[in-house]
Order: structure tokens, then C-alpha cells, then sequence
């Protein structure tokens, strides 16, 4: 277990104006949608049903924002809050800069589509639309460049760059220290989780694709005439995506690495939230009040949505146990074992001697104590 990278305190501070800006924007659409909407619920269900794991269906209600705007607005505020001080900043930058690039770039090509042409939106909101997918691929890389380049190795255990000099009992600061890494039993335990949630999210593309026909579930990858709400990813390419960082999630996990905490909650998020968002929609539609009455297939979907709920608690919870620091084991130091106290009168002796003289050695059997020392005259220091 290596000391890991750090960033700059330069580079946290970018980065957590960048998570500033790019949750200005999601939460801007969300104001702008909340406005817009008849009633609130309307909005939620709109991004339930364009949720990445909703089988069939579009359906965008006239809203521009997505799930992933909410998931996105939940992200940059907990990450931009925490890493100025974080050990864990450059896993966390890092994973939110994939996450964003990967779920916002089909919105490069999507929104400004052919057939979208005749579509009625108002004035100007395409061009909105695409300034912010420009905006956020080019903040997403912008995080991934920055930690690039902003790393550095973390000093060794107990150092850093603080007021005195190491040493002196002062601790380094925290976002000076080594990035921790996940313990054993959490580690395992998220990973087996994520790498579940990545083989059940590519099983149901597989079937979908082999149920329909190869056309119809190209577009759902591309974008092309399929579209859910406004800045919402294709549904296929959102899928593939978080089944990727799910599976970057279990083996990063797996293997324990400094990032593995950052990347694993923030995947877990993404889970959990799509999630929540399949099971609230079967519940609207009662499908779950009619769970025996479902094909296998149905049954199968409903299931796989609870697990999806199950899998990104879990590990969103089993990510943000405390993790371990270079040098340090599993389980941690516990308190010292029973037995008799120590540091009270003369250790035993062995054979019985009585207490050791000055020069080391035990006395014999008999010999009196040495004579007590002169009385000091000094000061005491």
C-alpha cells in the first residue's frame, strides 16, 4: 500500500469552483423545469420514466432536465464541499470529471439533431440546451486535466506542510495526509455489489437488444429519435456508461486502491438514485401491487430494480466507513488485553532476587540496599 497523490491546494480549489459551476447549471434547469411544471410531481416522474434502466418509453413532458441533473446537483455539492480539505480529493475530482463527460456528451450531438427540427421548443432552448452539454464535457475534462496535473505524492505518515516543523506533535493537515483506502471487509464487500449492478445492467441491454430489432436499439444508444427529456442521455448510453463505472467501482474496490472510496461513492449514488427512481415509477403504475400477476420477465425487471436500491445503499454505505491509512492493518489496534497493571513498584524479579542495583546486576540473596543518594542542592531542572 503505497502513499498515494495528493493534489495542490491550487488544484482543490479549482476543482471545487468547477463543482461549484457545473452544479449552477444542473440546478438552473431544475429551477427552470420546477417553474414550468403543472405540479411538481410531474417532474420527478418524467425523469423516473427516462431513467437509464426504464425499458421502453420516452416520455419528456416538455422538461429540459434529467435524473442525471439531480444526480449531478447531489454530486458537485458534496464533492465541491469536501475536497478542499479531502486526502481524497483527486479520486473524487476525477471520478465526478468521468461521470459528467460520459453522461453529457451524447448532448453534444443529440439536441441539435434533424429531426428535432420541427419539435416545439421556445426560443433559444436548443441553444441553451448545447451551450450547457458544451459547457459541462468541457468542465468534466477540465477536472480530469487539472488532476493530471495537479498531483503529487503524499508526504510519509506524519508529515506535511504545517505551521512547525514535523515532529513537534503538530498533524499534518488532513488534506496534507495520505489518501486512505478501503478496509478489507467493506472493500469486498462493495465490490461484489458493484460488479453485480454492472452484470445485471448489461444483461437487461443484451436482452433488450435481442428482443428488439438492432435498429431501434441503436437508437437508443445514439440518441436518434428517441429522446426522454431534454438533456437526458440516450437511455442505452446511460446504462452502458454506469455499468462501465460500476465495474471500474468493483475493481477498484477489490483492489483497494487510493481512489477506491471516492469513485465507489459516487458510482453508488448514480446506482442508488436510478434506483429509487425505477422502483418509485413501478409503485405509481402498480406494478409491484400486482407482482404475482407478472410474466417472468416483469418479475425479473422488478426484482432487479430493488436490487439496484439494495446495491447502491450498500455500497454507498460500506464506501464511507473510515477508511485505512498507509501502514495501517485490519482490524484496527483494539484496547490492550486483561492482566496486572504495569508501571507500579519494582517489575518481578526472576528466582526470587530482589530489585536490580545500579550496575545492572541482581544482588545476592541477603545483601542490604545500596545507600540513598546525597540530597540535591539544584534548582531541579
Amino acid at each position: 500500500m503505497g502513499q498515494g497523490q495528493i493534489l495542490t491546494r491550487g488544484t482543490r480549489t479549482f476543482g471545487a469552483l468547477v463543482c461549484a459551476v457545473l452544479g449552477l447549471l444542473s440546478l438552473a434547469w431544475i429551477i427552470r423545469d420546477l417553474d414550468e411544471a403543472n405540479e411538481t410531481s410531474n417532474l420527478w416522474w418524467s425523469w423516473a420514466i427516462g431513467s437509464w434502466s426504464w425499458p421502453s418509453g420516452t416520455w419528456g413532458g416538455g422538461f429540459g432536465s434529467g435524473l442525471v441533473d439531480l444526480a449531478l446537483l447531489v454530486l458537485c455539492l458534496f464533492t465541491g464541499v469536501t475536497v478542499v480539505r479531502s486526502p481524497s480529493a483527486a479520486g473524487a475530482l476525477g471520478a465526478l470529471g468521468a461521470v459528467v463527460v460520459l453522461l453529457r456528451l451524447p448532448l453534444l450531438w443529440t439536441i441539435q439533431a434533424d429531426w428535432l427540427d420541427g419539435a416545439p421548443f421556445p426560443d433559444g432552448f436548443r441553444t441553451r440546451a448545447t451551450l450547457t452539454g458544451w459547457a459541462d464535457v468541457l468542465l468534466g475534462l477540465a477536472l480530469l486535466v487539472a488532476v493530471a496535473v495537479g498531483r503529487r505524492p503524499a508526504p510519509p505518515a506524519g508529515q506535511g506542510h504545517t505551521t512547525a516543523p514535523a515532529g513537534y506533535g503538530y498533524p499534518a493537515p488532513l488534506a496534507e495526509r495520505p489518501p486512505t483506502v478501503p478496509a478489507p471487509g467493506p472493500g469486498v464487500l462493495a465490490s461484489l455489489f458493484f460488479a453485480g449492478t454492472a452484470a445485471a445492467i448489461a444483461g437487461w441491454q443484451i436482452y433488450w437488444a435481442q428482443e428488439r430489432d438492432w435498429d431501434v436499439y441503436k437508437d437508443r444508444i445514439t440518441g436518434d429519435h428517441v429522446l426522454g427529456t431534454v438533456l437526458a442521455p440516450p437511455p442505452a448510453w446511460a446504462a452502458w456508461a454506469v455499468a462501465l463505472l460500476a465495474l471500474a467501482a468493483a475493481v477498484a474496490a477489490g483492489r483497494r486502491t487510493d481512489y477506491a472510496r471516492p469513485l465507489g461513492m459516487i458510482v453508488a449514488t448514480l446506482i442508488l438514485a436510478d434506483g429509487i427512481a425505477i422502483t418509485s415509477f413501478l409503485f405509481k403504475l402498480k406494478v409491484v401491487q400486482h407482482f404475482d400477476e407478472l410474466p417472468s420477465e416483469g418479475t425479473l425487471f422488478v426484482l432487479t430494480a430493488f436490487f439496484y436500491v439494495l446495491a447502491g445503499l450498500v455500497a454507498l454505505v460500506a464506501m464511507a466507513q473510515r477508511g485505512l491509512r498507509p501502514g495501517e492493518g485490519w482490524p484496527r489496534p483494539g484496547a490492550p488485553g486483561y492482566g496486572a497493571p504495569g508501571g507500579y513498584g519494582y517489575p518481578a524479579s526472576p528466582l526470587g532476587y530482589g530489585p536490580t542495583g545500579p550496575g545492572g546486576g541482581n544482588l545476592p540473596p541477603g545483601t542490604p540496599p545500596p545507600p540513598p543518594m546525597p540530597p540535591s542542592t539544584g534548582s531541579g531542572w
